[in-house]
């Protein structure tokens, strides 16, 4: 049965969680707080976080055609291994690169694209797109604070959001070349509401984190709003789907408010339909 509304797994908080991704192989959803540098691993049965520091605030974090994790931290792309005490560099903007990493994910062929924020509230950030032993490539240009971004189950249509525009962009998609197409508006909310993470599920909907608002969006592959999940705490930065059947929708999180016993919190409903699996990230051409 449906749980539409969603309860806090466990009594971790964190600073600013992000980049929400489930592992299949460990059955735990990875995330990070970007606030804290931290990489998390929260059990969905026991409500049990675990984390890790790292070398510095990351923006998003990935599986890979390995057992390693990807992790974007400032300007560079890098490799977490079992047991490894350390990240391990594999690849950093090129030289002038305006801004730090925020929200990435790879395409179904394991090029992994993620954008950066502009530090000055500018839009001289970039989206770019990394492809195993190739250089960094600029997507598009003109972003102020790349945000969420996923795409639809047969890979034809991309979606993204850059959070001052309060809109989220489809793109057609080539998979094959990894490449975008025409431009349009999926959805565009209200003045002020800044569009955060996103993923999608395996009936073509975004489901759209919305900062500030308290809710995730579900949002039709026509552009209708078909469907909003309240929180009870505003700041709301991020969603996947992960369990078993991949039905569970895992949400995260934001503390700006410390009498608020919620803030930070990874949150968990099953809405009723299922996501898709997350993709991999390839480390070898």
């Amino acid at each position: 049965m449906p749980r539409i509304a969603p309860e806090p797994l466990g009594t971790h908080r964190a600073g600013l969680g992000e980049g929400p991704v489930w592992r299949a192989d460990v059955a735990r959803l990875a995330w990070i707080d970007i606030r804290r540098a931290r990489l998390h691993e929260t059990d969905p049965a026991s409500g049990e976080t675990t984390w890790r520091a790292l070398p510095g605030a990351p923006g998003a974090v990935s599986l890979t055609d390995g057992d390693a994790l990807l992790l974007a931290i400032g300007q560079e792309l890098l490799t977490l291994a079992p047991g490894a005490p350390a990240p391990q560099v594999v690849a950093r903007l090129p030289e002038g690169a305006v801004g730090r990493f925020n929200d990435g994910k790879p395409d179904a062929m394991g090029r992994f694209w993620i954008g950066t924020a502009d530090p000055d509230g500018g839009t001289r950030a970039r989206l770019w797109r990394y492809a195993a032993g190739q250089r960094f490539a600029p997507m598009l240009d003109g972003v102020s604070m790349s945000n969420g971004l996923g795409w639809s189950g047969d890979g034809r249509a991309f979606y993204y959001a850059d959070s001052p525009t309060t809109t989220i962009a489809r793109f057609d998609f080539d998979m094959a070349r990894g490449t975008l197409g025409p431009r349009r508006n999926h959805l565009v909310l209200p003045a002020g509401q800044l569009v955060d993470g996103l993923c999608v599920d395996a009936e073509g909907c975004v489901w759209l984190a919305v900062w500030g608002q308290s809710c995730v969006h579900r949002i039709a592959p026509d552009g209708r709003l078909a469907e909003t999940i309240e929180l009870p705490t505003p700041l709301v930065t991020s969603c996947a789907f992960g369990g078993e059947d991949l039905r569970t929708l895992f949400i995260t999180t934001a503390s700006d408010d410390p009498s608020d016993p919620l803030a930070g919190a990874l949150f968990a409903c099953v809405p009723g339909p299922r996501g898709l699996p997350p993709n991999r990230t390839l480390l070898h051409p």
